[in-house]
């Protein structure tokens, strides 16, 4: 195995890479230039940089501006997003911040609930047909007994048969009063279930709104340092952000964003510098070039 270990000399040397049988420390590492180094695909590497639990990278925890800045490649940059990363990485806050946080409390304690009318409904209707099949019952029974009057017969079982049924039928009625009574008041239910989740609907705008003015506040605290690094990125043809290509770009927010956790340089963007150590000490981070 080749390894360089870390020494009393090299007390800044945080980050420890680990590739097959190769071990290497230090806060520049050149890859590219070990031949006893396999190849790994700059993403591979930046994402073993993010990941805890992948034993190929050990250094500093990430912060949220690495995932914007952490690799140096020629890709597309959310200029916006990785500015307001920057910021929020060097400790400007919003100023709208406490209007976030409240928008976002009162958006996780407003939570309204389910109401499910079918059910209701459904009693109603049951217990409804409930009704008319005892009252025909009772039809049917109150026949009986008056038949059985016109013909001078016994009525004595026909009369019981009829009031059983009549109980019946007053506690079907009692039963389909109940549900009728239950399913207004699962319709106020659902009116005022429909009326918060309206209400959270505005607070989720609201607070989609507010955040959308933080990201547009937030890249304004740190332009002016982000376009003199534009200026100052080796290679550089840019006079601001905008107008910088993706590797100058990504370059100059990672000489503003204080970094711990290395930057992954890919080879291109490697070239603009003589060596890791040079490209370290420009953006005064830990570097690897693969």
């Amino acid at each position: 195995m080749t390894a360089t270990a870390p020494g009393a000399a090299d007390a800044r040397a945080r980050v420890r890479v680990r590739l097959g049988d190769g071990e290497w420390w230090g806060r520049a590492l050149d890859l590219a230039a070990r031949p006893d180094a396999p190849a790994i695909a700059p993403d591979a590497l930046a994402a073993a940089v993010r990941d805890p639990d992948d034993d190929r990278v050990r250094c500093p925890a990430p912060d949220a501006a690495h995932e914007h800045v952490g690799l140096v490649d020629g890709r597309a940059l959310a200029r916006r997003r990785a500015l307001a990363a920057v910021a929020r990485a060097l400790g400007h806050r919003a100023s709208n911040r406490a209007r976030i946080e409240e928008l976002a409390a009162r958006l996780a304690d407003h939570d309204p609930p389910a109401v499910d009318l079918r059910a209701a409904r459904e009693r109603v209707a049951d217990a409804g047909a409930d009704v008319e099949r005892r009252r025909e019952r009772v039809a049917t029974c109150r026949g009986r007994v008056q038949a059985l009057r016109e013909a001078g017969a016994d009525t004595a079982d026909a009369e019981a048969a009829l009031e059983t049924a009549q109980r019946a039928l007053a506690e079907a009625e009692t039963e389909h009063a109940a549900a009728e009574q239950a399913l207004a008041r699962a319709r106020e239910q659902a009116r005022a279930a429909r009326d918060a989740r309206e209400r959270r609907l505005e607070l989720e705008d609201a607070l989609a709104n507010a955040r959308r003015e933080a990201r547009a506040d937030l890249p304004d605290r740190v332009r002016e340092r982000v376009t003199a690094a534009v200026v100052a990125t080796p290679g550089s043809r840019a006079t601001d952000l905008a107008r910088a290509d993706p590797v100058t770009a990504r370059l100059a927010l990672a000489r503003v964003a204080p970094l711990a956790a290395p930057v992954v340089l890919a080879a291109r963007p490697a070239r603009r510098f003589p060596d890791a150590a040079a490209a370290s000490d420009w953006l005064d981070a830990p570097v690897i070039r693969v």
